[in-house]
């Protein structure tokens, strides 16, 4: 997994898919970087918390993430002194239950049949390799987050990032 922090001012954000569980997937966000340059993120999962902080001209200091193939942002703070923190763990929900359905499969062909479905081990082991990786990175974005507590919006802090 890696973490990554930037300071900016969203210029541009196009959501795209919202789901129940109060997640939104950017389509792209344009940041306005603190040196004058831009950057753009596409496809970034976000909590709805974060989200409400993509409105163009936000100005904020973001702290994104990328773990088993999955990009968002987890974090943001304001140089006003808000601090949101919101890890979109659905993904890491949905590898737990199919860890559990394939585990369940499994027992019901071991007791009926006495074997083990080729497709059902595969799969319970890439939910049981997919939760730990998004469980890694929910702990290691975390980290980055409380780790940057400090974090006060002034200028001459706004140029570091403890990457």
């Amino acid at each position: 997994m890696s973490t990554s922090i930037i300071d900016g001012t969203v210029e541009h954000a196009v959501p795209g898919r919202s789901s129940r569980g109060g997640v939104t997937v950017f389509k792209s966000i344009r940041f306005q970087l603190d040196d004058g340059s831009s950057h753009t993120v596409v496809k970034s999962v976000v909590q709805r918390d974060v989200a409400a902080e993509f409105t163009p001209g936000s100005k904020a200091r973001f702290y994104l993430f990328k773990a088993f193939d999955i990009s968002g942002v987890h974090g943001v703070r304001t140089p006003d002194g808000r601090a949101i923190y919101a890890f979109p763990g659905n993904n890491q929900r949905i590898f737990l239950m199919a860890g559990i359905a394939n585990l369940a499969w499994i027992a019901v062909r071991l007791a009926t049949d006495g074997g083990i479905p080729i497709l059902a081990l595969a799969l319970l082991i890439l939910s049981v390799v997919g939760w730990t990786l998004m469980s890694k990175g929910r702990t290691e974005a975390k980290a980055q987050f409380d780790g940057d507590a400090g974090y006060s919006g002034t200028p001459a802090q706004a140029q570091t990032s403890p990457l």
